[in-house]
């Protein structure tokens, strides 16, 4: 693990040196807020802080699971009770930089026109990034008075990509594992005073599923109950998984491994699993030291999207818009938030609004999102794209009526499914239920327009250095 890039755009005052005595608390669990001056003003400092968790890849049907007699998420579960716990959470694209995009400004994939480019940037050397024309979750929060702190650790929201903008300190690392998230995070928010926006990114879900030895034992990981050759490919899964992603494309005419058995599929989602549980203990940390010292503080935690395990057989993120990769968990909890399980579909693109709203904060004309505890259903859309011609993707959905509908426009194929009531989504009911999947696909026509209306900036491309490159290939971004 490598630390890449630190940001710290404010210079660092006398208050700020005097609060660096409280980066010394954090390996005792402590860490201290000290006020400097020119957060005094009365309406700043009556804004509560905001801490935004993302977990990378966290799959929402994790919540309140269990492997080996052992539950995976203890810390989220007790959330259901002390917060609001939002059910039917989906995000808006299945891999992260257009679904971090979404979460940052609050505008759908067409409208912040990010799509998925890794593979033909990798020709090209251009990677769409972040337009700066944007407004963002950092520069609004920055703007209304806050001390902004972001820990990085997924490649597609590095610096180059745009995804620093508006953050007095954006630290970033590659691969940097859970317990180095939170010790950033809490050695950052002791370095400030409140109010402070802090992002944290934990990244051990994702792909390559390596949680550390005591999770994998606590989970009953047995490597010598498989073959030496399913354990080479269960412990170094990329490949496996790239070579399947391209199959399923019709990138690669013949699979180049022998398929996993289903003792060698079950390795694999143990693993995960257990990235799992070590990811809600890390999170677990960051939130009680966090809450202690600073208790006028909202939390919010989510995933940016799931995963696929054989699901509809298919494997990793990014190609389908199928529930296992749409459904996110969202915990909102702490200051001015009461208690509540909330059924009715909420997106990623509320989570600005929503966060601006607990802080007192207008919402901004520009933004698609809505605050969460705004009553009435509302449709909710998502849309994946890749500009590669070879990983084949142009999938759009929308949920509403209490349905699903996925319209693949490269195939201009339909999907429609009962969403509450299929969740494994086995029955297509496109050809039985014709007028609701007409109605469904003129909604998505019209959202689609409405997109195009709502653009507020031309389409940004970057390029990268080959430090980020590599992280991208071992993630399963590039090959």
């Amino acid at each position: 693990m490598q630390e890449k890039h630190f940001y710290r755009h404010k210079p660092i005052t006398l208050v700020a040196l005097l609060a660096l005595l409280g980066v010394a608390l954090v390996s005792a669990g402590l860490f201290l807020f000290f006020s400097p001056t020119e957060k005094s003003s009365p309406g700043v400092a009556s804004r509560p802080n905001i801490v935004l968790i993302v977990m990378d890849a966290f799959r929402a049907d994790k919540v309140g699971a269990t492997r080996n007699g052992v539950p995976l998420t203890p810390f989220l579960d007790s959330l259901t009770e002390k917060g609001a716990c939002f059910s039917n959470a989906v995000t808006n694209c299945t891999w992260t930089r257009p679904a971090m995009a979404s979460l940052y400004t609050s505008l759908y994939v067409d409208a912040h026109q990010v799509v998925y480019d890794t593979h033909v940037a990798e020709e090209t050397g251009a990677y769409a990034a972040l337009s700066p024309e944007l407004d963002t979750i950092a520069t609004v929060f920055k703007e209304a008075g806050y001390a902004t702190i972001g820990i990085q650790t997924n490649g597609n929201l590095f610096p180059e990509f745009g995804f620093q903008r508006g953050f007095d300190v954006y630290r970033t690392a590659m691969d940097a594992e859970g317990a180095r998230v939170t010790d950033w995070a809490l050695e950052e928010a002791g370095r400030t005073g409140p109010p402070f926006f802090l992002y944290a990114h934990y990244m051990d879900p994702h792909l390559p599923y390596d949680p550390p030895r005591q999770y994998r034992e606590m989970m009953g990981y047995a490597p010598e109950s498989l073959s030496p050759e399913e354990r080479k490919i269960v412990e170094h899964f990329r490949d496996y998984l790239m070579a399947h992603c391209k199959l399923k494309t019709g990138q690669l005419s013949r699979f180049p491994f022998t398929p996993l058995s289903e003792a060698g599929r079950e390795a694999v989602r143990c693993l995960y699993d257990a990235c799992i549980r070590y990811t809600d203990d890390e999170v677990r940390r960051l939130v009680e030291s966090a809450r202690a010292n600073a208790p006028r503080t909202v939390f919010i935690i989510l995933a940016d999207h799931g995963e696929h395990f054989w699901d509809h057989d298919l494997l990793g993120h990014g190609i389908t818009l199928y529930d296992c990769e749409l459904r996110i968990p969202l915990f909102l909890f702490g200051e001015g938030v009461t208690p509540a399980k909330i059924t009715r579909p909420v997106e990623l693109i509320d989570v600005l609004p929503t966060l601006a709203s607990l802080a007192g904060l207008a919402p901004m004309e520009a933004w698609q999102g809505r605050d969460v505890f705004l009553d009435g259903d509302r449709p909710v859309y998502a849309k994946t794209r890749a500009v590669s011609p070879a990983w084949n993707t142009q999938l759009e959905s929308v949920i509403a009526e209490g349905k699903k509908l996925i319209l693949d426009r490269r195939e201009d194929s339909l999907q429609l499914y009962d969403w509450l009531g299929d969740p494994g989504e086995h029955n297509n009911l496109a050809t039985a239920e014709t007028e609701t999947t007409e109605r469904l696909r003129n909604l998505l026509e019209q959202h689609y327009r409405l997109n195009l209306r709502a653009r507020q900036s031309t389409h940004q491309e970057t390029t990268i250095d080959e430090e980020t490159r590599e992280q991208l290939r071992r993630l399963g971004y590039m090959d």
